[in-house]
């Protein structure tokens, strides 16, 4: 047998009105405890539930109680004892225990046991009783009466008839003749009138035995080992098993009263939170009601802008190909400034040229004017005959210097011809830079406008999906604004019944108090008796 160790020897005082209840399963492993039991113990809930109900049992408690109550229990019958509890400190309570087996379809699940404070003079005796069991004394309190209690009544009936008889010879009323004849027949008369009269008696005290049949509780709880004693005691049994009924029955109002109030604040709660969502189911109807029209709008601006992009795209169309007009007339032009500038070289060309004869021309002058200079020379020599040469040669000289002023002339000019030729050449050669920097220009604008209108078709298909995503969300829009108001239906019975709930709760909590009431007034008035 276990030992729970250390003990104190200190007694827990509780009250008269405790109902410690406790279950286990048919291990006695312990399934349930109440507040009465764990405020007794000492232990906590956590540190009780799960283990070995002998975590409680004291080590002054005898072998042979524990063993005539699993014998008992496991019987399929009912036990009551006085049993002394260990705290979870070491000290002590004494507890009257009622213990029964709970069976379903004949098979037991669980064993029950209920406790109440047992009154001192049961204490006192069985801590004697239990003190001599521990020291392994036998003990005769717990060998039953041999004779039945009519038969001892019916002995004691005929001694007393043979005692009054034999008075009655003594004094003389009697002769001895008379009283040895009347005595025996009188007191088998009496004896067997006696005998016979208590048999219900006899039937009785089976009838008690065969509910409560426990030696050691029936001495401590009715202080007899004889018929009287087993009918007291079974009587008290029965009591305590009504006790054990009516505790029981408060026990569970009182968990149904705290269900019930925990009932009825998570309805209150749900209550609550079905009003709130109702409210935010509300205003979540009235966005998608306002997201519906935004969508309808979306939809119409996705049409106008897929009407934009068409446009769009019929004008970029015609923008390209007005640059591909310009990028031909560019590149034509190109073309013929690229041959101007050609002509403009030959003209240099022509230039440089006629600038060659003109130096050809003005050395001719000078040589001329040089001849013409020695003519006059020696003209001037010849004198008279020499004067019409000198003519001649001053009319030559003078057409070479006409010649050579007509030749710096033409030489001037055809510098300066020449400086704009070059000038012209230049400008050719900027023009044909631009023209062609023009035409790769036009072609870059081309090919951007060949990207804008790529570009404009995928806007264009884009806006098309659009407008068809636009349409779906319109459609799940009303989707789930028939959904809304199915939930707001739903919300507004779920209040429904959430009140009905409540009201139930409420008249639950009533009955429960009513029952526990009841209980609490059968409880007294038992624990009175």
């Amino acid at each position: 047998m276990k030992v729970n160790l250390p003990v104190s020897g200190c007694a827990v005082q509780f009250s008269a009105n405790a109902n410690i209840l406790s279950t286990t399963n048919p291990k006695g492993t312990i399934t349930y405890v109440n507040p009465d039991f764990i405020n007794i113990s000492g232990f906590s809930e956590a540190e009780l539930l799960g283990v070995n109900h002998n975590i409680v049992r004291h080590p002054d408690m005898p072998p042979e109680a524990f063993a005539h109550l699993w014998q008992t229990l496991k019987a399929g019958r009912s036990w009551m004892g006085l049993v002394k509890n260990r705290c979870k400190n070491g000290d002590h309570y004494w507890v009257s225990a009622y213990a029964t087996p709970m069976q379903r379809n004949g098979e037991t699940v669980e064993y029950q046991s209920v406790r109440t404070l047992p009154p001192k003079a049961l204490v006192d005796a069985a801590e004697h009783l239990y003190a001599q069991l521990r020291n392994g004394k036998k003990t005769h309190y717990l060998r039953p009466s041999r004779l039945s209690v009519r038969m001892r009544l019916a002995l004691a009936s005929a001694g007393l008839n043979l005692l009054g008889f034999t008075a009655l010879g003594l004094v003389g009323v009697l002769s001895w003749s008379h009283a040895a004849i009347v005595a025996p027949l009188f007191t088998l008369l009496l004896g067997g009138l006696l005998y016979h009269g208590l048999r219900p008696l006899d039937a009785l005290a089976r009838k008690a035995k065969n509910i409560a049949d426990n030696p050691l509780s029936q001495m401590l709880y009715s202080g007899r080992r004889d018929q009287f004693g087993q009918i007291d005691f079974t009587l008290q049994m029965l009591n305590a098993e009504t006790r054990a009924v009516v505790g029981r029955i408060a026990d569970s109002a009182r968990q149904l009263n705290n269900e019930v109030d925990e009932l009825a604040a998570a309805v209150d709660k749900s209550n609550c939170a079905t009003l709130q969502q109702q409210g935010e189911t509300s205003q979540v109807a009235s966005a998608i009601t306002q997201m519906a029209s935004s969508v309808q709008e979306v939809a119409r601006n996705a049409q106008l802008t897929a009407s934009a992009v068409s446009l769009a795209d019929q004008e970029t169309d015609r923008g390209r190909q007005l640059v591909e007009q310009t990028r031909q007339h560019i590149d034509s032009l190109a073309s013929e400034v690229q041959q101007t500038s050609t002509v403009i070289h030959q003209l240099e060309q022509h230039g440089q040229e006629i600038n060659r004869v003109l130096e050809v021309i003005q050395s001719i002058a000078e040589q001329t004017n040089l001849l013409a200079l020695n003519a006059a020379i020696e003209a001037a020599r010849a004198g008279e005959a020499g004067r019409g040469f000198a003519v001649v040669a001053d009319e030559v000289r003078g057409l070479a210097s006409r010649t050579q002023q007509s030749t710096a002339e033409i030489q001037g000019t055809i510098d300066t011809l020449r400086c704009s030729t070059e000038d012209a050449v230049v400008a050719m050669q900027r023009s044909h830079s631009k023209a062609e920097a023009s035409v790769e220009q036009a072609l870059f604008a081309a090919l951007a406008l060949d990207g804008i209108t790529q570009r404009v078709g995928e806007i264009s298909d884009m806006s098309v999906q659009i407008a068809a995503a636009v349409e779906e969300q319109s459609a799940v829009s009303d989707s789930i604004q028939c959904n809304l108001n199915g939930i707001s239906q739903a919300n507004q019975s779920n209040v429904l019944a959430s009140n009905q709930s409540r009201t139930t709760a409420a008249h639950v909590a009533k009955l429960a108090e009513r029952l526990q009431l009841l209980s609490a007034q059968f409880w007294g008035r038992q624990r009175n008796e």
